[in-house]
Order: C-alpha cells, then structure tokens, then sequence
C-alpha cells in the first residue's frame, strides 16, 4: 500500500528527524485504523534525497512483524531507488531493537550489496519518540556481521586478507 504525503510534509530527507517526522504522522493515521499492530514501511530515495514513495510492507501482529527482503527490495527496483530507510513501529512504545529487528536489518544489508541500493537506517518509532539504528550505531555494527553473508564471499575475504599479509 503505498502511502501519500499530504500537502505539508517535507519531500526530501535531510535526516532522521525528518524521516520521524513524516513517519509520525503516518503511524497516527494508520494507528487509527488498528493501534495494537506492528507496520513495517520502506521509504525509498532518489539519489539526492528526495522521497520516489513510502510503502507499507507489511501489516503484523502486536508482537511481530514477518518482514522478507524478497518482500521489500522489488519495489525500490521498481521504482528505481538509489537508497532506501526501512521503519517500524513497536505498539508496546518500547524503543529498544529486538534480535528480531537486528536480524531482519542485517538481512536487509546484505541483500543491498547484491542490488547495489544504500540501506541508510532503520527507525523504530512509536506517536513519541524514535531510535535510528544509523545513530545508535547498530548499522555499523550490523554492516561487519557476517552472519547472512554467502560463504564463498569469506572465503574471498580470507584469501585477500591472506594475500595482503604477504
């Protein structure tokens, strides 16, 4: 469900602040539908900044979201996308990453290799307040991880740090 902007939100993403900004506006619309439930939206970016569309991905439980990157990538190809910020609600208001968010976003990293599209940050925000993994330092963090990269690729990885020692 892609998701419009009203006449007075902002077009272009400077920072995180803007992207809450936004976002905090469409939480409250959509938590006037259901409050209870976890959303899941992608923005996607052109080059500069400015925003090609906000789509709502996925619709979860009070407790979960199933979030796929087979699930969030087609649409930034689709719609041409040089950078994308995925952001997510927690209806409790807790503003913490859980392992599941950790996961998911460190999914969501290495499959942007493969597309070559910037994964900036991930928000969780609730009607209040945010956290921005980007900040916090978790998407540094999470970038090092090798966890969901393809074996063959450490194997290259050892070999040039092998090659370079010598």
């Amino acid at each position: 469900m892609d998701i419009k902007l009203d006449k007075h939100d902002k077009r272009y993403i400077d920072n995180t602040a803007d992207v809450y900004s936004i976002m905090q506006r469409v939480l409250l619309r959509e938590n006037k539908i259901d409050q209870e439930k976890e959303y899941f939206w992608m923005i996607g970016l052109d080059q500069a900044g400015y925003i090609l569309y906000i789509e709502l991905i996925v619709l979860g439980t009070v407790k979960a979201i199933p979030v796929e990157p087979m699930n969030i990538y087609p649409v930034a190809v689709m719609k041409n996308a040089s950078r994308v910020i995925a952001i997510h609600n927690h209806p409790s208001g807790r503003l913490i990453a859980s392992e599941a968010d950790k996961d998911i976003t460190d999914r969501l990293i290495q499959v942007r290799h493969i597309l070559n599209i910037t994964f900036v940050d991930h928000l969780i925000i609730s009607p209040i307040s945010y956290i921005s993994f980007k900040a916090d330092g978790l998407m540094r963090e999470l970038e090092n991880s090798v966890k969901y990269v393809p074996n063959y690729l450490l194997v290259v990885q050892i070999r040039k740090e092998k090659k370079n020692l010598n």
